[in-house]
């Protein structure tokens, strides 16, 4: 492992060197509030999960700009630890008006060598971060390191059984996932197009299946207490028809965490 202006280089360069060609085009599409999957699937089922923050220390693993930091904070968290590996993001998260106050702090760092104490956060929140490429497994290891033995980790990802290419997801005779695909690494390089605007560069995004997904949470020394799957309601396919065009099959996976050793005392 070698070591990079404070960031640990795990291998993920890929994931990483997408995010940063493709860091305005990210930041333009979440300030706009342009990505309906996000506004009106998984904040709202996100936030229903975390519910009443109000005086709890939280990280904000893969943080982006911001913006769900500032969330919680206007929710009431006593305060904010953004980390991401994308330098863009970092700074448009700090240079934003409403990160001022002192009660957010965001670092450019691996979310797999966090710079936080032992014991130091009550909440833990990756929201769609993508999977790691070389040993995926170690970021859990941080999240139950630095969490509170009372604490909660709270996972939102696309869903590793039904997440494939933007071709697979709006068709629904598309070809499902084969067997040795599923159970292999799938890796997926795709451009995003929302409302209109197309992401520079391909993403990289690397997928297991869920036994292996739910084997590197437990293995970290986690219990799963929660799931849940955010998708559009009858009434909101009924208001607009882009659901059913664009929501065929689930595409996220919202899981609840905690601490296993904890429940497991005596």
């Amino acid at each position: 492992m070698t070591q990079q202006r404070g960031v640990a280089v795990l291998g993920d360069e890929r994931v990483s060197r997408a995010y940063a060609h493709n860091a305005d085009f990210w930041i333009g599409i979440i300030r706009d509030r342009l990505d309906p999957y996000q506004t009106l699937l998984t904040d709202p089922a996100l936030l229903d999960l975390i519910g009443d923050c109000t005086g709890l220390r939280i990280l904000d693993a893969g943080c982006g700009e911001g913006y769900l930091a500032r969330e919680l904070i206007s929710r009431g968290a006593a305060h904010v630890h953004g980390v991401d590996t994308c330098e863009q993001f970092i700074a448009a998260a700090r240079s934003h008006p409403d990160s001022q106050s002192g009660t957010t702090t965001f670092d450019h760092a691996d979310v797999a060598q966090l710079p936080l104490t032992d014991h130091s956060v009550d909440l833990v929140v990756a929201n769609r971060l993508p999977n790691g490429i070389a040993d995926p497994g170690r970021r859990f290891h941080e999240f139950a390191r630095v969490l509170q033995p009372s604490g909660r980790l709270i996972l939102l990802s696309m869903h590793p059984c039904f997440y494939g290419d933007r071709a697979e997801r709006v068709s629904a005779s598309a070809t499902d996932l084969s067997v040795d695909s599923y159970f292999g690494v799938r890796s997926v390089e795709q451009n995003f197009n929302v409302a209109g605007r197309v992401s520079p560069v391909p993403s990289v995004q690397r997928f297991f299946s869920l036994e292996t997904y739910i084997g590197m949470i437990t293995a970290a020394g986690f219990a799963v207490t929660g799931l849940r799957e955010p998708h559009p309601t009858p009434e909101q396919r009924q208001q607009n028809p882009w659901w059913n065009q664009n929501f065929v099959r689930p595409l996220f996976l919202l899981l609840e965490c905690r601490l296993s050793w904890v429940h497991d005392s005596p």
